[in-house]
C-alpha cells in the first residue's frame, strides 16, 4: 500500500516536470537559463525515479539498478543546485571551488558502501549544497531586480533547500535500508507540492524571467523615441548624482516612476475632447499597459478615481 501511494505521488511529480521540460525546451532563443532549467527538471525526474527504486527495493534485485539509482542520486543535487542558481541569478558564473566540490561529492555516492567515511562525506557534501542554496536565497534576494522572481525565490528556492537539508539529514540518520515507510510518502508529498508551486509560477511569469538571452543587444539611445531619450537622460543624470547609493531604492520605485508618467499621459488623452470616442482600453494600450486591469488600478492609485470618472469630470462644466 505504501509503495503504491509513493509511486502515484512520484508519478505525478514526474508528469508535471516532464510537461515543464517540454515547455522550456520550446522556448527560443536557447540560452544558458533554458539549458540549466531543463537540467534542473530532468534531475528532479531522476531523483524521483531513484527514490522510488529504493522505496520498492529494486536495488536489492540487481546491481545494475543499484548503479543507476546511485548515479541519479549522486548527480541530482548538483544539477538541481545549478539549475536554481542559474534561474535566480542573472550573472551566475561557476567558480573553481564549486567544480572541486562537485568532483569530491559525486564519487562519494558510489563509494559510500565501501567505508562509512565515504557515506559521511557524501551526506555532508549534499547538506553543504542545500545550505548554500538556502544562503543564496536569503542573502541575495535584495539584489534581485526582477520583481516576479524576487518574491518567489525566498519561498521556492529557500523551501527546496530546506527540504533538501531535512531529507538528507533523515537519510543520513536512518541509513539506506532503515528508512521508515512514512519517509517516502512524506518526501514525495513535499516535492509534489514544490513541483506544483514551481509549475504555477513558471507558466505564469513572462519567459524572459527564466530564459533571458545571453549577450542580448540593448536598445541604443539613437534608436529611441524623443520621449524615451528624455526619460533616459533623466535616469542617467540621477545615476550620476549617486541615487543608486540610496538604501530604499528598489525596482518598485522605478515602477511607480514609470506609472506616474504613463498615467499623466493617459490623463491628457482622457481630458481631450477630440479623443472623447477613444475607448479606455485603447488608451491603456497606448500608454504602455498590456491589459485594462493594471491600468485601472494604477490610475485609481494616482488620480484617486477611475479613468471613466476622470473623463466624465473633465468634460463636465465647471
Amino acid at each position: 500500500m505504501v509503495e503504491t501511494i509513493d509511486l502515484v505521488i512520484r508519478s505525478a511529480c514526474i508528469g508535471v516536470c516532464s510537461l515543464l521540460a517540454i515547455h522550456f525546451a520550446s522556448i527560443r532563443p536557447i540560452s544558458r537559463k533554458t539549458i540549466s532549467t531543463l537540467a534542473f527538471l530532468l534531475s528532479c525526474i531522476g531523483m524521483f525515479i531513484a527514490t522510488s527504486m529504493l522505496s520498492m527495493k529494486m536495488m536489492e534485485l540487481s546491481t545494475t539498478w543499484h548503479l543507476v539509482a546511485t548515479a541519479l542520486l549522486a548527480t541530482s543535487p548538483i544539477f538541481i543546485a545549478w539549475g536554481l542558481l542559474e534561474l535566480f541569478e542573472d550573472n551566475f558564473e561557476i567558480q573553481p571551488w564549486q567544480l572541486i566540490f562537485v568532483s569530491v561529492s559525486m564519487p562519494t555516492h558510489f563509494m559510500s558502501v565501501i567505508h562509512p567515511t565515504f557515506s559521511i562525506i557524501c551526506h555532508l557534501t549534499s547538506l553543504i549544497i542545500f545550505a548554500y542554496l538556502l544562503y543564496v536565497a536569503i542573502a541575495t534576494r535584495k539584489h534581485d531586480l526582477v520583481f516576479a522572481r524576487c518574491m518567489f525565490r525566498i519561498w521556492f528556492m529557500g523551501g527546496a533547500a530546506f527540504a533538501g537539508i531535512a531529507f538528507t539529514s533523515l537519510h543520513w540518520y536512518y541509513g539506506n535500508f532503515g528508512l521508515p515507510d512514512w519517509y517516502y510518502i512524506f518526501k514525495a508529498s513535499v516535492f509534489l507540492i514544490l513541483t506544483i508551486i514551481f509549475a504555477y509560477w513558471a507558466l505564469k511569469v513572462r519567459e524572459h524571467v527564466w530564459a533571458l538571452p545571453q549577450n542580448f543587444a540593448m536598445k541604443q539611445p539613437d534608436a529611441l523615441a524623443p520621449a524615451e531619450i528624455a526619460l533616459l537622460t533623466k535616469l542617467q543624470a540621477s545615476m550620476k548624482e549617486d541615487i543608486w547609493r540610496e538604501e530604499g531604492l528598489t525596482i518598485r520605485k522605478f515602477a511607480a516612476f514609470v506609472n506616474e508618467h504613463r498615467i499623466g499621459a493617459a490623463c491628457e488623452v482622457l481630458a481631450a475632447p477630440i479623443k472623447a470616442d477613444v475607448p479606455v482600453i485603447t488608451i491603456a494600450y497606448e500608454v504602455g499597459y498590456a491589459s485594462l486591469g493594471p491600468f485601472n488600478r494604477a490610475f485609481k492609485d494616482i488620480v484617486d478615481e477611475s479613468p471613466s470618472e476622470y473623463r466624465k469630470r473633465s468634460f463636465s462644466p465647471a
